[in-house]
């Protein structure tokens, strides 16, 4: 059973892969808009380090499994190896389905992690703080905007030229 389901992966994976280099501007905003939606379901759940669901996460499990669930992407587990796997964008090129990616600790490497849901909201599972788990932040929150590292893309972006004024 167990590698059945492997070469069913193997099969599959390079599909997804190369099905996301050639979705078109519409079908890739609603990939990202599935795994925002999909990520919303959880608000509410616990946090327990080392957690992936699917009812209480940690910060990387809970990207991970909202990726592996809902859109089939299957991306690294812990929040170094997810930034790493991305692509590093300016925040000015954020879009729903980015990651966003904090230095909460005196690592140098990112420590946190959360979904950019739009309008500066992102979806995270805190560890601490007023508020604990899967919860909806804002990066104008002075937590977060303190400790705010970097953007990272996983998924094609949606805005075509013509929206973001690029040249073709």
């Amino acid at each position: 059973m167990l590698l059945a389901c492997f070469i069913t992966l193997l099969i599959t994976m390079p599909r997804l892969c190369a099905q996301s280099s050639q979705l078109s501007f519409k079908e890739a905003g609603e990939l990202r808009k599935n795994f925002v939606e999909y990520g919303k379901k959880y608000i509410g759940c616990p946090y327990v380090s080392g957690a992936t669901g699917p009812v209480s996460f940690d910060c990387s499990g809970f990207v991970y499994a909202v990726s592996r669930e809902s859109i089939g992407y299957q991306i690294p587990r812990v929040v170094k190896n997810i930034y790493k796997f991305c692509t590093i964008i300016d925040e000015s090129q954020r879009e729903p389905g980015d990651l966003v990616f904090f230095k909460t600790t005196s690592s140098p490497e990112p420590s946190h992690i959360g979904i950019y849901i739009g309008n500066g909201q992102f979806l995270n599972c805190a560890s601490d703080g007023p508020n604990t788990g899967v919860i909806l932040s804002s990066l104008n929150e002075n937590y977060w905007k303190t400790r705010y590292y970097k953007t990272g893309r996983f998924l094609p972006s949606s805005n075509s030229p013509e929206q973001t004024g690029a040249l073709a």
